[in-house]
């Protein structure tokens, strides 16, 4: 019987300490997870306690089976010297594989608040996804250099046990019964952690359902029905969702009504200057003089909120004027928003640039998807602020040569203040700064510093945007060209717990600045609040609109003193979230989300109670339902 053990898995006795060693690290990472749990009671305790006993296993299941399916493959071989050291690598091979994910997984969760989901994924498969995370070679030779030490620690951890047998004696409690007593342990914690969440879940109890999202890939069960029979009560509350997913939709309703426009419409130029990672702080005028002086001569807008936290919602939002649940049936449908349907109407020359890639986000394939080829352009070589230095040479030579008997559109996407916030020494503005950003080793402590740095990109940012003013001043075109300058989501320092964005809807991730220049318009600061989503309907009729923003926007015209805003919705990936100036939610999807569901006020400091939030704004939650799907069908 051993004998026929030994043929079917070879080298068994040196893989089974080795296996029980992985399970260990795999407990050790997931124990990390736990630790980021912020709130507890006795229910909780259990279901994580038994979660991560099952889950640290589970982790390991791949692993073993393609070690067994490549065992069994090659069963004939019998002992044969190569097929032992086949199945032997083979399963540190898998088990190192699982390994790591879970420790990236990990490394991703403590730096950005999540684990690797569908956001992860586009960025590492889309073209320039990757470029975009703005690593450097501290970064990723520090990364390379984890990954091959966790692949020698493997490989060096098997051969202990394949050389000094001695070892072996931990893998006495997998003999005879102990492996399946083991494997009940294992079947009975996965059993109570998915039962446990499932009365928890149909209580709506906001704690344990908060804390089994660190773990990741946890499955509980849902057992509304079943408890429901048997007469176990809920407690009475209304549960208030929103249907935010358009993508589930096949066709566009967009615009709602055909677009009327004046027959003796101005054709004025636009410059649209958008700023990556911009947020609303930096225009000041000693970290931005040239873009503070901009901002008098034009509308400031002092209260305004991105669209979403990261790129592809604030750019889309900015343009679109609609929430950014919509980007997917939009990318789906290759569909353009509608300012530029009207500038093509108008046969305006296009020059647009940027220094990342227009493949990412797929802004080739939406917002300038109706856009010549050859006028986009896009330079994503070398150091970020050596990128924009170029383009805006690009930029300026268009604006100065551009043929004056066609208005033109000019935009251009910067990129010095986005991580790692590069500049030139004639830039520096504060001093005292990180140096280097190795993101594998920062730490809140470092916030102060590294805001520095972005500070010092700021100032080069402000640099370049001179530069195009002063083409517009040279060839005396204020007169008759909007310029929208805007940043398209925020930055966070540690201010709120995080660095960067994509992470959370705090004030320092959403908040930009906005400035518009209109001829004829009046300079003024607008205090109230204003949205990424309401510039196209700010400028639709200086373009000869004549419909109303609804029908081709959520947003509103901020110069019609009739219209104002009270909220605005920001989105990410997944969720959408309501801000104003007394709250800021993430309005829930599901039951689940209902009852985790946080409430703060509009600086992000907790609120005891949602009550006075549902209370005080269904009709406008109404409202935010029908917007979600209003121009889809």
């Amino acid at each position: 019987m051993d004998k026929q053990k030994k043929l079917w898995f070879p080298g068994r006795d040196a893989i089974a300490p080795y296996l029980m060693v992985v399970y260990v690290l795999m407990l050790a990472v997931v124990g990390f997870f736990v630790s980021r749990v912020t709130e507890w009671n006795a229910i909780t305790v259990a279901i994580m306690a038994t979660a991560a006993l099952c889950y640290s296993f589970f982790y390991m299941i791949p692993g073993l089976l393609l070690s067994a399916l490549v065992s069994a493959a090659t069963v004939k071989a019998g002992e044969a010297p190569w097929r032992r050291r086949l199945v032997t690598g083979v399963t540190v091979g898998t088990m190192y594989f699982s390994h790591l994910l879970l420790l990236m997984d990990a490394g991703l969760y403590h730096g950005f608040g999540f684990h690797f989901n569908f956001l992860v994924w586009n960025l590492l498969t889309t073209p320039g996804g990757f470029a975009s995370m703005g690593l450097r070679a501290g970064t990723i030779l520090t990364l390379v250099a984890g990954i091959v030490l966790l692949l020698v620690f493997h490989i060096a951890i098997m051969a202990a046990f394949v050389w000094m047998p001695k070892l072996r004696v931990i893998a006495v409690v997998l003999k005879g019964w102990r492996k399946f007593a083991l494997a009940g342990v294992c079947l009975l914690c996965l059993l109570f952690s998915m039962f446990a969440y499932g009365y928890e879940h149909y209580m709506l109890r906001a704690t344990p359902l908060m804390a089994v999202r660190t773990i990741p890939l946890f499955q509980g069960m849902t057992m509304s029905g079943f408890l429901s029979d048997l007469g176990v009560k809920r407690p009475d509350r209304e549960v208030m969702q929103v249907k935010a997913n358009s993508g589930k939709y096949e066709h566009l309703n967009y615009p709602a009504n055909p677009i009327q426009r004046r027959a003796d419409r101005p054709k004025y130029n636009v410059v649209w200057l958008a700023c990556e990672s911009w947020r609303a702080d930096m225009l000041d005028p000693e970290i931005m003089p040239n873009a503070s002086k901009f901002a008098e001569r034009a509308v400031n807008f002092k209260n305004n909120y991105s669209g979403g936290n990261g790129t592809r919602q604030g750019v889309f939002s900015m343009f679109y004027s609609l929430y950014g649940n919509y980007w997917d049936i939009f990318l789906k449908n290759r569909r353009g928003p509608a300012f530029i349907d009207w500038l093509v109407e108008d046969q305006y020359n296009f020059k647009c640039i940027t220094s990342a890639k227009f493949s990412y986000p797929e802004f080739d394939q939406t917002v300038f998807c109706r856009i010549p080829s050859e006028s986009l352009y896009s330079d994503d070589k070398g150091l970020t602020y050596t990128r924009d230095q170029r383009n805006v040479k690009l930029l300026t030579e268009f604006i100065r040569t551009a043929d004056r008997n066609r208005p033109f559109m000019a935009f251009m996407f910067f990129e010095s203040s986005h991580a790692p916030y590069e500049f030139p020494e004639e830039a520096i503005l504060r001093k005292e700064y990180a140096k280097t950003l190795n993101y594998t080793s920062l730490s809140p402590a470092d916030g102060p510093l590294i805001k520095n740095r972005y500070i010092n990109s700021n100032h080069h940012l402000d640099m370049r945007l001179g530069e195009v003013f002063r083409a517009l001043d040279e060839c005396d075109l204020w007169k008759n060209t909007v310029v929208v300058l805007i940043g398209d989501h925020g930055e966070e320092f540690y201010e709120k717990g995080r660095l960067g964005h994509n992470s959370t809807f705090v004030q320092e991730q959403v908040r930009t600045p906005l400035v518009i220049h209109i001829p004829g318009v009046k300079p003024q600061v607008y205090t109230g609040m204003s949205s990424h989503l309401d510039v196209v309907p700010t400028l639709a009729p200086h373009f000869g609109v004549t419909n109303p923003p609804a029908d081709f926007s959520l947003g509103f015209n901020l110069l019609d003193p009739a219209q104002k805003r009270t909220y605005t919705i920001i989105a990410d990936w997944s969720q959408v979230v309501y801000a104003s100036a007394k709250y800021k939610t993430v309005l829930p999807s599901n039951s689940i989300a209902f009852a985790t569901q946080q409430l703060t006020d509009g600086e992000d400091k907790p609120l005891p109670s949602l009550e006075p939030f549902y209370r005080d704004n269904k009709a406008e939650l109404f409202q935010i339902q029908r917007d979600l799907i209003r121009f889809v069908k």
